[in-house]
């Protein structure tokens, strides 16, 4: 029997809206409190803890998406404008990294990284389905949720047709210029284009003649209950204490009686 965890078990709304406020409180606070993305970081290990998703499942996934974030912030620091904290001189090439560049890399890593260890959580403890109908009864504009259903239902359906026009073009092509190669890729996508036209011709057809009303189905009843309110309280809770500094503030008044009961 395969065991529920605590985050499984949640409205999707619940996780969305969630996921969400911590997301735009992590873009909104600024790189230098780095205290703050410390206390971010462990809650989302709290959120893990009851996710039941192991870190193996975690790295593996962060390994596959942050080296995208890397390759697109690894040259901010050298094309960013401001003083210059490091020089690299070779010959008549000169890069320099500057401090504004460095702070702007390090926003970009640690919000971007913080952000994918979220939407892993999110992805492995919900569904596509459930996803689709919690952004539904958040009343998010229908024919938005119904391009998402369709691309995730339909995105292998077009991959594997793609497979099929490279095998055609691997037992019919004998090689030539290149000229040529670009010409019959061109020829590719098109004809990819056409089929996939024809298929959701014959697609939407289809759901016509069954009976589709544009509903999202669930297996799942979606309802909130006393554990989604208590989560999100929680949630917007510790926001709110990371975000207003109390947590520190608690800490100043927890040092200044033990000097004062040092000092007695």
């Amino acid at each position: 029997m395969k065991y529920t965890s605590f985050m499984e078990k949640l409205d999707p709304r619940t996780k969305i809206v969630s996921f969400l406020a911590i997301i735009l409180c992590m873009i909104l606070t600024p790189v230098a409190r780095l205290k703050d993305f410390g206390l971010y970081f462990l809650l989302i290990l709290a959120i893990s803890f009851f996710s039941r998703t192991t870190p193996a499942q975690i790295l593996k996934r962060l390994c596959i998406l942050l080296p995208f974030v890397l390759f697109m912030a690894m040259f901010v620091p050298f094309v960013k404008q401001g003083q210059d904290c490091w020089s690299l001189i070779r010959g008549y090439w000169k890069l320099n990294v500057t401090c504004e560049g460095v702070w702007t890399f390090l926003n970009i890593i640690i919000k971007s990284g913080l952000s994918i260890l979220l939407l892993i959580l999110a992805s492995s403890t919900t569904t596509f389905t459930d996803f689709l109908k919690g952004l539904d009864l958040l009343h998010l504009p229908r024919i938005l949720v119904m391009l998402m259903s369709f691309m995730y239902r339909y995105i292998f359906v077009l991959l594997e047709e793609a497979r099929r026009l490279m095998r055609a073009r691997s037992l019919r092509y004998f090689g030539s210029r290149y000229r040529e190669q670009f010409r019959v890729l061109g020829y590719m996508i098109g004809m990819l284009f056409i089929r996939t036209y024809e298929r959701a011709e014959r697609i939407y057809h289809a759901m016509i003649l069954r009976g589709f009303s544009g509903e999202i189905h669930s297996m799942k009843h979606s309802r909130f209950s006393s554990v989604d309110y208590l989560f999100i309280a929680g949630i917007i809770v510790s926001l709110i204490c990371i975000v207003s500094g109390l947590i520190y503030q608690m800490e100043h008044i927890k040092i200044s009686n033990a000097h004062l009961w040092q000092g007695l």
